[in-house]
């Protein structure tokens, strides 16, 4: 069965302004999407990892790393997933491709030529168990 093992989910969250500046209901937004999204894929039988999904309640209950200017912190905690995790894939949310991070994040499993499947694929596939 494809669905098999463990799976990231690459889901865009970032959201700024013109002047740079996060904008924050933007990117609470994208976490309830996000959360929605996963738990699709979870009926589906996949188990995932979504780094929105699992980090976002922390980054908005710290005011300290809500905060900070940079997701450096973050990117860190994705990528050592990422290296050290024997993933089946990477699933790609809508608009991976416009987000710096999902396109990064597709890259190292590109790079470890995982499979590689998009959200809206498996929606079609319409199979929950």
């Amino acid at each position: 069965m494809a669905n098999k093992g463990l799976w990231y989910f690459a889901h865009p969250y970032t959201c700024k302004d013109a002047e740079g500046n996060r904008v924050t209901a933007a990117e609470d937004a994208n976490f309830a999407i996000c959360c929605i999204r996963s738990g699709e894929l979870l009926k589906r039988g996949y188990n995932i990892y979504s780094p929105i999904a699992h980090t976002h309640p922390i980054h908005r209950m710290s005011m300290e790393l809500l905060m900070r200017p940079d997701d450096g912190m973050w990117y860190r905690l994705d990528n050592e997933f990422i290296a050290k995790t024997d993933w089946a894939g990477i699933i790609l949310a809508p608009g991976w491709d416009e987000s710096k991070g999902c396109i990064a994040e597709c890259g190292q499993f590109v790079a470890r030529r995982l499979l590689i499947k998009c959200y809206e694929d498996i929606m079609q596939e319409g199979v929950i168990l």
